[in-house]
């Protein structure tokens, strides 16, 4: 329905629109005498577009327009004005009318062009007011964010992020045209930036540079910085640049080297929550801010697990934060900063944003993490949630497919688990095959019957917690699993049926790999192949390997 707020001092022009707007159905019209009601009505909401009469500077219409325009609303106003009278139509125009219009003689087809004049231009004023609201959201999240971001094209900074200008200690506004060598420590740092941040790149575009960067005032900041295309296919359109501000974390790291009493001193009086945790997620220490944060002293919180004290097991919207944890653990280096829900001890809900470093032995063992948080619940937007999660290869694994995250994760942890774990102390290997599901299906066949067929589909979700022993179990029959982008397990025993000659599989990689690397390079599905031999965990896309994981990792 639009609603046309109409500003009409002709009683019977307002009474025919409001016959006709009834007549055609999606049309309501609310009609305003003066200029103050008309404002009212506007303050009100609910109003589509504003219909007036134009004529000179002091008219109605004209001073309505002004009014709404002054107010920075987009809302559309369409004026009426006599064709003959030019200085109207310019009065209007110049004001910031939409649309100038003679009113609609008496006639069907005045009338019925009148209204697909108002829907057309309603309808793209929602467009655009719902493109507005998207940006808004887009532009909320990268404030938000600890990060600091920018987009630098043709050696020019053309957008920057709050964090940024706050971390460089410029206003807003301000970096915008500025060159980024402006901000290089010197030559030697700008050559070495350049290299790491454009002359080598990662296998998903990123590349990285730790450097000292210049703030306004002229102090030095340690930084870790990457830096991809804003599109891989025209690097004419500029780089996204990332960075995170390493200073408090260097400060940190070395007055742990320093000694146990200067770093206690420290924790206790910085304002941010500090945590040291193991391997397990069992809490090892907390400095004062996050005690009095969460609501828990040292002695209560000190030797429990992360879980069921300040993470939830889920979050609200559903999230398995459990299974956040074993994979922050499993990969420390994939979640270095990571914002996720929390939770006090009075049950409140917050969201924090997490600096973590994972701190190993001699042989690299994972001993346990240093997580530095900040509360950031006063910026969290409200929609159903933000997950702002560095976790590179799988973001970039299941982008351009239709796997949902906690499809993957749950699917992941299986196989996780039976490297780990094989069966009946056997070890197995098997294979899933995620996402694009007709087309999987299509290239494949059923070596033996299907065991999912037939049973309900809430039965088949391969998040619900009580399949998981099902497919293990399965896994010891030859064939793949084939699931579904939404969850929904469909098939199991799948022999898939596809020419390999072309696929790009490693040495000493069997069949199997060569079949997901076949399947995975004519659909848009993703593979997770289980060596029965080491229990290595092989991850499929786009017909190659794309990531490895051994049973110790």
């Amino acid at each position: 329905m639009i609603t046309i707020l109409l500003l009409d001092a002709d009683p019977g022009f307002s009474e025919r629109f409001r016959r006709i707007a009834a007549s055609v159905g999606d049309l309501t019209v609310q009609s305003a005498g003066t200029v103050a009601e008309a404002l009212t009505r506007l303050k009100e909401g609910d109003v589509d577009m504003v219909l007036g009469l134009s004529g000179g500077e002091e008219t109605e219409g004209i001073r309505l327009l002004e009014a709404i325009r002054s107010s920075g609303t987009g809302i559309p106003v369409i004026l009426f004005a006599d064709p003959a009278d030019l200085d109207a139509r310019s009065h209007a125009y110049l004001h910031g009318a939409d649309l100038v219009l003679e009113r609609p003689r008496d006639s069907p087809e005045a009338w019925a062009g009148l209204t697909g004049t108002i829907r057309a231009l309603a309808g793209r004023w929602r467009r655009e007011e719902n493109l507005r609201q998207e940006n808004g959201i887009m532009a909320a999240v990268l404030n938000a964010t600890p990060l600091a971001v920018c987009v630098i094209r043709d050696h020019v900074i053309i957008w920057a992020n709050r964090t940024l200008q706050s971390m460089l200690g410029y206003m807003e506004g301000e970096l915008i045209g500025k060159d980024p060598l402006e901000f290089m420590a010197g030559q030697e740092e700008h050559r070495q930036i350049d290299l790491g941040l454009f002359g080598t790149r990662d296998e998903f575009g990123w590349g990285s540079a730790d450097s000292q960067v210049k703030r306004k005032d002229g102090s030095l900041l340690s930084c870790h910085l990457q830096s991809r295309p804003v599109d891989p296919s025209d690097p004419s359109q500029g780089h996204i640049v990332v960075g995170q501000d390493m200073t408090e974390y260097h400060r940190i790291r070395d007055l742990l080297r320093k000694s146990e009493l200067r770093f206690q001193d420290l924790i206790d009086n910085a304002h941010s929550i500090i945590l040291r945790v193991d391997p397990g997620g069992i809490i090892r220490f907390i400095n004062r801010y996050g005690e009095t944060f969460f609501g828990y002293s040292a002695d209560e919180i000190v030797g429990t697990h992360l879980l069921g004290t300040i993470l939830p097991e889920r979050s609200r919207t559903g999230r398995d934060l459990s299974a956040m944890v074993r994979e922050v653990m499993k990969k420390p280096e994939d979640f270095e900063v990571n914002v996720n829900e929390n939770m006090k001890k009075s049950g409140e809900r917050v969201w924090i944003a997490w600096t973590n470093k994972a701190i190993r032995d001699e042989k690299g063992r994972l001993v346990e993490m240093l997580s530095i948080g900040n509360d950031i619940t006063d910026r969290k937007l409200d929609v159903k949630e933000v997950s702002i999660t560095i976790a590179p290869w799988k973001k970039a694994l299941i982008h351009g497919t239709d796997i949902q995250e906690p499809v993957f994760d749950a699917v992941y942890e299986i196989a996780a688990e039976i490297s780990r774990e094989g069966r009946e102390g056997k070890p197995v290997g098997t294979t899933f095959v995620l996402g694009d599901m007709q087309n999987v299906l299509a290239r494949s066949r059923q070596l033996i019957l299907n065991p999912f067929e037939g049973h309900p589909r809430e039965a088949r979700i391969v998040t619900n917690p009580g399949l998981r022993e099902t497919i293990k179990e399965l896994a010891q029959l030859d064939g793949a699993f084939v699931v579904s982008g939404d969850g929904v397990v469909c098939a199991g025993g799948r022999y898939i049926t596809i020419d390999t000659s072309a696929a790009a599989v490693p040495k000493g990689l069997g069949t199997r790999h060569a079949s997901v690397a076949g399947i995975t390079q004519e659909t848009r599905s993703v593979g997770i192949v289980v060596s029965q031999s080491g229990g290595r965990i092989s991850l499929f896309k786009d017909g190659r390997v794309v990531k490895v994981i051994t049973a110790a990792e």
